[in-house]
């Protein structure tokens, strides 16, 4: 699957990842996010763990079209089977968030493919320069 820092120039780009595979993480960051320094490197080592069976991407919204659920960085998108299922929109204290990163990976590492009328689940981060 892999990790890698991309760059998707389109929608269709958007949709052949998520299209090529099972479960994909996008990590939507920008330069001027004070919360992005941390929690990009922290996305990228966990996802290390999971390179087999995620496909994530960090994303830097100055350069990637916008995608109508990223509202604020750092956004987290987590899609199954090219639907998305969750939405993580920071990761709250800096003591919480590797916390809450490795409990996402490995929750959608070992899920079976959600069904079509899933909601996804929306978690909004409580700390103010997140909002």
């Amino acid at each position: 699957m892999g990790m890698a820092t991309a760059v998707i120039k389109n929608v269709e780009e958007y949709q052949r990842v998520l299209a090529a595979h099972k479960t994909v993480f996008m990590l939507f960051v920008s330069q001027h996010c004070p919360a992005c320094g941390a929690a990009g490197p922290l996305f990228e080592r966990v996802a290390g763990k999971y390179v087999t069976s995620v496909k994530s991407l960090v994303l830097d919204t100055a350069q990637t079209p916008r995608h109508p659920e990223v509202t604020g960085t750092p956004t987290l998108l987590i899609f199954q089977n090219g639907q998305m299922v969750e939405k993580l929109k920071g990761f709250g204290p800096w003591d919480e968030q590797e916390h809450a990163i490795l409990e996402t990976f490995s929750r959608y590492a070992k899920l079976s493919p959600p069904t079509s009328t899933a909601p996804y689940r929306k978690h909004e981060s409580r700390h103010p320069s997140h909002r």
